[in-house]
């Protein structure tokens, strides 16, 4: 069966096991990433925890395709999905439910315009991980295309600044994440309310294991901070060496002024500018031959293509390009820094 935005179609196929097909419109998608030390099952069940923590509905079922400790999650509201189920006369217990992308042509780089029942989606590969994708009721314009791309972390030097064409592909027979998904991956598998039952009560194992964590932590924090307090007095002579060196410091700023690159000091201040009032925080900062990687954190989902624009259309900064992770609230950009224009003399 497959549910669109118009009706629900029903396809060819056994009737002892039904896959409910959700059209693309309706789910909504995003990538996490577990600790690479969870074994399996606990990264199955880490991952529940995610996405009910990102997903904006009520009631959330989802689908995954895992590649490594990195999962592309399509989310939807279960709740919605039930009620069509029951409408169409089938038994909710007898149904899987799937996105419609994983019935459609997987690939393995790049990035790709497919068609969909109702309308298209952006998707952007790496090695054969759905890394970003977006829909669109039709081809996007030019400048939509562009910033899908750019939040995407696309290199835009490598990229055509045309929207391609979509590429249609007919229904699968099952959905191509089956081969790669573990029989003991019951995340992907709970679409009914028998099976979420049993699921709720596989959710109090990952808060036994995080509490253990923390407790493991919490001793090496100790452990570690009376390290410190013994290094102290062995590193005094390099703390009176650091004084030395600080009282040279502006002759080390007279021979940094031969370089036409801003200096760091008023990038960052430029950057603090462009974030100001926003509450997000600078956590990361990389400035290497006029290349700038920096990274946003914020308690909340970022815009990334706000942010891009707004680094883009500043007179220090170019080729700005930019990914999400950690749920949206964590940014990374990239971009080049142009060179200072010094007055004529």
């Amino acid at each position: 069966m497959l549910q669109t935005s118009q009706s629900v179609t029903e396809l060819p196929g056994s009737d002892r096991r039904v896959s409910w097909i959700v059209g693309r419109r309706f789910l909504r998608h995003n990538l996490f990433e577990v600790a690479e030390s969870l074994p399996d099952a606990k990264r199955k069940s880490a991952l529940g925890l995610l996405v009910r923590k990102w997903s904006p509905f009520p009631s959330t079922g989802f689908s995954a395709q895992w590649v490594g400790n990195k999962a592309s999650v399509y989310a939807w509201d279960a709740a919605q999905i039930s009620s069509a189920i029951a409408a169409a006369g089938i038994d909710e217990t007898r149904a899987t439910v799937w996105p419609e992308t994983f019935f459609r042509a997987s690939h393995s780089e790049g990035a790709v315009l497919a068609a969909m029942s109702d309308g298209v989606e952006g998707q952007v590969w790496r090695r054969g991980l759905l890394v970003a994708t977006r829909w669109w009721a039709e081809a996007p314009p030019a400048r939509d295309w562009m910033l899908f791309l750019r939040a995407a972390g696309v290199d835009l030097s490598q990229a055509s600044p045309a929207v391609p064409a979509a590429t249609g592909s007919e229904l699968l027979t099952g959905p191509w994440t089956v081969a790669a998904t573990p029989i003991t991956d019951v995340w992907s598998l709970v679409q009914n309310n028998q099976a979420a039952a049993i699921a709720a009560a596989v959710v109090a194992a990952p808060f036994l294991y995080f509490l253990t964590e923390a407790a493991v932590l919490s001793i090496g924090t100790w452990r570690a901070e009376s390290a410190i307090a013994g290094m102290s007095a062995a590193n005094q002579s390099v703390r009176t060496d650091r004084t030395a060196a600080l009282t040279n410091l502006d002759a080390a700023e007279s021979y940094l002024s031969l370089d036409d690159m801003p200096s760091q000091f008023e990038l960052l201040a430029t950057a603090a500018d462009l974030i100001k009032g926003r509450r997000i925080s600078i956590s990361d900062w990389t400035f290497d031959s006029g290349n700038l990687d920096l990274v946003l954190q914020a308690d909340r989902p970022m815009e990334a293509a706000f942010y891009i624009e707004a680094f883009e259309r500043d007179e220090h900064f170019s080729n700005v390009t930019g990914s999400l992770a950690n749920q949206e609230k964590e940014l990374r950009l990239k971009m080049q820094v142009d060179h200072k224009t010094w007055p004529a003399s």
